[in-house]
């Protein structure tokens, strides 16, 4: 790794770390207490699931690459919670699809509601529209690439 490198990831680093510490997001987390006691990942599988009209473990241990063993025990938790169901897959009836329960899609509205407030606060900081939108094209540019090199 060159020197200029190391020093852009350096500054990304501190610059990433600083865009959330120094805006005090605190507010806004004090706002949704609802979704506060969930684990980023309990969050990220329910997301999956409101996003997919059939998701089975597989699907999400693909997604998270997290080890089945470990979403085992996620979805348990999270089933004993009232979050989500399971219920025999009509694509292979030899797996069980999730399903969000009543409460678990109140769960993602309102972490959808705290991700939409957060992110916008992160992107009003840019002045106009042309700004953001050349912001968006290098953060689609970085996920394009993670996206190939991952496969």
């Amino acid at each position: 790794m060159d020197k200029g490198f190391k020093r852009q990831v350096n500054e990304f680093n501190a610059l990433w770390h600083s865009m959330f510490m120094e805006a005090n997001y605190k507010d806004i987390e004090a706002k949704y207490p609802s979704i506060q006691v969930f684990s980023t990942n309990e969050l990220s599988i329910i997301r999956i699931i409101s996003e997919k009209e059939e998701v089975i473990i597989r699907d999400i241990v693909d997604v998270l690459n997290i080890p089945k063993s470990t979403l085992t025990s996620i979805i348990d938790r999270l089933e004993k919670n009232d979050i989500i169901v399971r219920a025999i897959s009509k694509k292979d009836r030899r797996s069980y699809k999730l399903e969000l329960t009543e409460k678990g899609m109140e769960v993602q509205k309102e972490h959808v509601k705290f991700e939409e407030e957060i992110y916008g606060k992160v992107i009003s900081f840019l002045d106009t529209y042309e700004e953001r939108e050349a912001f968006l094209v290098l953060v689609r540019k970085i996920v394009k690439n993670i996206s190939l090199k991952s496969r």
